[in-house]
């Protein structure tokens, strides 16, 4: 990665985490409150990150949601089974796509897991269809939650990304009490990742880091032990 990219990525995971701890999404009488989240950004010459899928929706389309289609037009044909999602688009300028895909979230008080399910969550819910989501306004609730905010790389990008994308850690969990019980991927790799950064800056000791490990898997992996 460059320095640029670096800044940028570090600049995605300090907004998808205000995001989180900030605010709830509500469509109609329906409240979202995104558990876990993957940031797609890209921009030509700046961030040319080719999982993200560069549908006009994501694109200068803010405070709506897009639902995964096959091509990069709104008239495209959606995604289907485990292939369909939801992202809420953040995107307020032309030519950058840039939107958050709600890997789970507390629908309407119950907790989902899973991009499709999410997906089929709300439209439950909020009694829309597919297009009828994508074209109403998203409201934001402002709250204020206090949790940590975990990260990995995201997940099932497919053969075709490009390494140095794959691997940027842009696929952040609320670490709640949802968070020991929740059936989300990679739950010891983001744990590790938090540990090791708050151990090697001396922000936790050892004791504090398996202890905390403890707390929010119910076990210490044994990878973490030897940190």
């Amino acid at each position: 990665m460059k320095p640029s990219e670096d800044a940028l990525i570090n600049e995605l995971q300090s907004r998808v985490m205000e995001f989180m701890l900030g605010f709830n999404l509500r469509i109609g009488g329906t409240v979202i409150e995104p558990k876990e989240v993957e940031v797609y950004y890209y921009k030509d010459g700046e961030f040319e990150d080719n999982s993200v899928h560069r549908n006009e929706l994501q694109a200068m389309n803010p405070n709506r949601f897009y639902v995964h289609r096959m091509g990069v037009s709104r008239q495209d044909k959606y995604k289907g089974r485990n292939y369909a999602g939801v992202d809420w688009v953040v995107s307020n300028q032309s030519g950058v796509y840039y939107s958050y895909l709600i890997r789970s979230a507390v629908v309407d008080n119950s907790l989902v897991v899973g991009p499709n399910k999410v997906l089929n969550a709300i439209l439950e819910a909020s009694k829309l269809t597919k297009e009828e989501l994508e074209n109403r306004q998203v409201g934001r609730l402002a709250c204020d939650r206090r949790y940590d905010v975990l990260f990995s790389q995201r997940i099932n990008l497919g053969v075709k990304v490009n390494d140095k994308f794959r691997s940027c850690k842009l696929r952040a969990v609320v670490c709640d009490e949802f968070f020991r019980t929740a059936k989300y991927s990679a739950k010891e790799e983001m744990i590790y990742n938090y540990v090791y950064d708050k151990f090697n800056s001396q922000e936790m000791t050892k004791a504090e880091a398996l202890g905390y490990v403890k707390e929010k898997l119910g076990y210490v992996p044994s990878l973490i032990r030897m940190l």
